[in-house]
């Protein structure tokens, strides 16, 4: 256990980049308590609601949290993260204001030596914000953001690349680089993942070249496409719908998406028949990627009979291999055989292509085929 603070530590850090808001309210922890969770001290709220009742609700458990004293020690630990209620449609209550400002109250009134407080906004906070000065006058405020003039961004983004690659000692010419951030469209999370995604890609090698990035990273808008069909396979319609909503604000194709989706079931069959029949096995990875698919002879000249000319990264092998696990070779046949007749209908109907696309998930998501992708 640490040593008990001479008084209480009281930490707000926000801004836009949400990523490093909360990648840093996670250093502050580990720094400040690095044994909380271990010795069953902390206690994390989730502020990431929109409706007046969800943000009193965790207002009064914040209020709760830094008043109590722990039955495991002399350290007490809040972690109230991704707070979206200091501003936005719940911040309009007279309610919430009035529970923000009481909590405001209590941090000036001052905690007991032995609290720690984090509180992580997702967003920037105005200056004038009250709260925003309460916790200035007794802790410390740390904010993350980044510029929203895209020239700007571009340059930020572009810096904050070079230093990754510099760190985990990887070199690429300037062409690389330029092909990295227009694949990956930037924002600190994508780069920190893709970053190292590259980086047990290359293992020893250091030199990073365009078909590596090309293989290894997806364009940014098939990357939604990805994260779309992975809301499908997991059964997530409300998120599905969102993510076609996005994607055709974006100008993302239609027809692109459909014949993707039907891919990845194709693909998802095909290893989901590999994995019975012993050509294939997923083994436990050693990285926050997950597992590895190993393949025998038989196996890889089967992946590469199904993927033609399509190069499939390592980590997008595994991670469609694991999806197939949870279906049944008829279950995913039955799925391939629908999309593929959305892929047709998308030539043939006079329907939108994002509202078939629509329909689509509603069908394969349906109640009484929940069982069948969840």
């Amino acid at each position: 256990m640490t040593s008990k603070p001479k008084k209480a530590n009281i930490v707000l850090l926000h801004g836009n980049d949400e990523f490093l808001v909360d990648l840093n309210a996670r250093n502050v922890l580990k720094d400040l308590c690095p044994e909380a969770e271990a010795q069953g001290v902390l206690t994390t709220l989730r502020g990431d609601v929109d409706k007046v009742e969800d943000a009193l609700k965790v207002l009064r458990e914040t209020q709760t949290a830094i008043q109590s004293f722990s039955m495991f020690g002399d350290e007490n630990v809040t972690w109230l993260r991704e707070v979206k209620f200091l501003s936005g449609p719940a911040y309009k209550s007279s309610e919430v204001k009035e529970s923000v400002e009481a909590l405001g109250a209590t941090l000036k009134a001052g905690l007991g030596p032995e609290q720690t407080l984090v509180i992580s906004v997702s967003g920037k906070l105005d200056a004038r914000s009250r709260f925003l000065k309460a916790v200035k006058d007794v802790g410390k405020v740390h904010e993350y953001s980044k510029s929203t003039k895209p020239w700007e961004v571009e340059k930020e983004d572009m810096d904050l690349l070079k230093s990754m690659l510099s760190e985990k000692k990887i070199k690429a010419p300037p062409a690389v680089l330029e092909v990295m951030l227009d694949r990956m469209g930037g924002g600190t999370r994508m780069l920190v993942q893709e970053v190292e995604k590259l980086d047990l890609y290359l293992g020893t090698r250091r030199d990073l070249t365009r078909e590596d990035v090309e293989l290894m990273i997806s364009p940014l808008k098939e990357i939604a496409a990805y994260t779309f069909g992975e809301a499908v396979a997991k059964g997530e319609v409300d998120r599905a719908l969102w993510l076609l909503k996005q994607m055709e604000s974006q100008k993302v194709s239609p027809i692109a998406v459909v014949a993707q989706l039907h891919n990845q079931f194709r693909e998802m069959a095909l290893y989901r028949s590999l994995l019975a029949n012993g050509s294939a096995r997923l083994s436990s990875g050693s990285s926050r990627f997950g597992n590895k698919l190993e393949l025998d002879s038989a196996g890889a000249d089967a992946v590469a009979v199904v993927n033609g000319d399509r190069k499939s990264s390592p980590f997008r092998q595994a991670q469609l291999a694991a999806q197939a696990t949870r279906f049944s070779p008829a279950q995913l046949d039955r799925l391939s055989r629908m999309t593929a007749e959305a892929y047709r209908q998308q030539f043939l109907s006079g329907l939108p292509g994002f509202l078939q696309l629509e329909l689509l998930v509603l069908r394969l998501l349906t109640p009484q085929n929940t069982s069948s992708v969840s």
